[in-house]
């Protein structure tokens, strides 16, 4: 399953992308999103910034997954990023401790007529036979409700 999220931000890229890449601005902002026990690590220099961040997230799966999906989840990513024309990108990597998908993905920065905008991409997978598809389309729309939610807290912040 593929997911595309994008926003305008009403920010200068290199603003956006300090407070993408800030230890203390990702802190406040996972603490004020709907997960629990939020961790980040911050490693390199900019442009060469690697996060992981680490929480739990609650879910409810519907009945025909719960023997794959918890109701509350650990969840681990990390963010790569780095320069990218203008602006900047970062490679994502999600896991999400025992559930059978694979995540992958970018989230970059790009300038903007209003200042710049922020988009995600994803490919959700999952090997399971018969019940792949919808583990990976259940974990995509739970991997959606969260960037919406990075990003209603993200322009609060800006």
């Amino acid at each position: 399953m593929k997911i595309q999220v994008g926003h305008a931000l009403n920010s200068k890229v290199a603003d956006a992308f300090k407070v993408c890449t800030d230890q203390k601005s990702q802190q406040s902002i996972y603490d004020r999103m709907d997960v629990q026990e939020p961790r980040v690590q911050r490693q390199g220099r900019a442009p060469n910034v690697k996060l992981k961040i680490t929480r739990k997230v609650p879910v409810n799966p519907p009945a025909a997954l719960r023997r794959f999906v918890s109701a509350a989840n650990e969840v681990a990513h990390t963010e790569s990023w780095r320069a990218a024309g203008d602006g900047y990108l970062a490679d994502l990597e999600i896991d999400i401790k025992s559930v059978p998908v694979r995540i992958r993905g970018t989230k970059g920065l790009q300038p903007d007529k209003k200042g710049c905008r922020i988009e995600w991409q994803f490919d959700v997978t999952s090997g399971v036979p018969l019940l792949g598809t919808l583990i990976a389309s259940f974990a995509g729309e739970e991997i959606r409700k969260s960037v919406e939610d990075e990003y209603r807290v993200l322009t609060a912040t800006l």
